[in-house]
This record gives C-alpha cells, sequence and structure tokens, in this order.
C-alpha cells in the first residue's frame, strides 16, 4: 500500500519532518493508528486521518493527514491577538458571542452557533474526536490558554488551516475569547 502523508500545520516543518520520519519505520503493515501513537510520543494531541474513498481521484496513494492539533504557544499568536474572527465559549464549551467574521470563516449565521458546543461542528467521521476535543479542553483549562492550527474545509470541499488562540477568562470569568485568522495556503503563495 503506498501512502502520501500531508502534515499540517505544513509550516511546522519540524512537525512535518518528524511526521514523515515516522512514517518512514513503521512496520508493516503500517496503520493511521500506529502513526498517531507515533506522533503522540512528541506531540500528545496528534491525530492522523485517512482520505475517504470518495475523495480519491484515480489509482493514486492513499493519503493520510496528520495534524498536530494542541500545540501551546505558536508563532501565529501575534497576528491571533487582532483578529477580527472570534467567539466567547463558556466553561461548556458553548459559544455564547459570535463575530460576524467568524460566522464567515465557518460558512454558518452567527445565530445557529451560539448556544451548540465546539464538538457540535466537529467532523462526525472521526472517531477520535471527542477525546480530543475533551484532551484540548483539558489543557487548556490547565494552561490558561491554548494555541495551534487546524484544518477545516470551506462547504465545497477546498482546504485550508486556520490558527487560533484560546484564552481563558479573557471577557471575564467564565468567558473564554477564542480568536481565529485563515491562514495563507504557502501552496498559492509562490
Amino acid at each position: 500500500m503506498r501512502i502520501e502523508l500531508h502534515a499540517f500545520p505544513s509550516t511546522d516543518h519540524d512537525f512535518v519532518a518528524f511526521a514523515l520520519a515516522a512514517l518512514g519505520v513503521l512496520p508493516e503493515p503500517r496503520t493511521d493508528s500506529a502513526l498517531q501513537r507515533a506522533l503522540r510520543v512528541r506531540y500528545p494531541t496528534a491525530i492522523v486521518t485517512v482520505q475517504a474513498d470518495l475523495a480519491r481521484h484515480g489509482e493514486g496513494p492513499i493519503i493520510w493527514y496528520a495534524f498536530r492539533t494542541g500545540a501551546s504557544g505558536s508563532d501565529a499568536e501575534p497576528a491571533l491577538d487582532k483578529a477580527g474572527a472570534w467567539a466567547i465559549l463558556d466553561d461548556d464549551r458553548r459559544f455564547i458571542e459570535v463575530s460576524a467574521a467568524l460566522a464567515r470563516i465557518t460558512e454558518l449565521p452567527a445565530r445557529r452557533m451560539v448556544g451548540h458546543r465546539i464538538e457540535d461542528f466537529s467532523n462526525p467521521a472521526d472517531p477520535s474526536i471527542g477525546e480530543d476535543i475533551a484532551r484540548l479542553w483539558a489543557e487548556f483549562r490547565a494552561n490558561g490558554a491554548l494555541s495551534s492550527t487546524l484544518r477545516f474545509n470551506y462547504l465545497d470541499g477546498r482546504p485550508r488551516e486556520l490558527a487560533y488562540r484560546l484564552v481563558a477568562d479573557a471577557d471575564g470569568a467564565g468567558r473564554h475569547r477564542l480568536t481565529v485568522n485563515v491562514l495563507p495556503d504557502p501552496e498559492s503563495a509562490g
């Protein structure tokens, strides 16, 4: 089985190199769960998913996606502090306020997001998403902040990367500020 690995954020060259090296030393038969375990040695909240059969085109390699989802801190933090796309979350991970800019990014009306938990908008095909969100939320609560990137598709299926930062009690007790930026597509940059 030929596997092609896409690692995100693609601009994190250390993570990309680590993921490619880990894939290269996996024993046969290679599995996405084995790669995820290998990545979590250094990146505890990394996740690996496999391209859906419906998304495959022709006889090419099977695509695996590796995401470093839970890094505390990031080079994108200063830009995130100025982001116009924001939301306020409560202690139960529910959206209590959503900016128009974030609604445009998610391609949902803000009123449809308010009152719902973060996981209500996650990928239902990802069997570990609930566990991953709980782990990230626990890290956020322990540290008071969380920054990372994630892959998020437009409704038409085009991929993009988002950078986010979540800061505890930034808008008062139990009112946690989430800021989001769409990162430039490295393939279209040059």
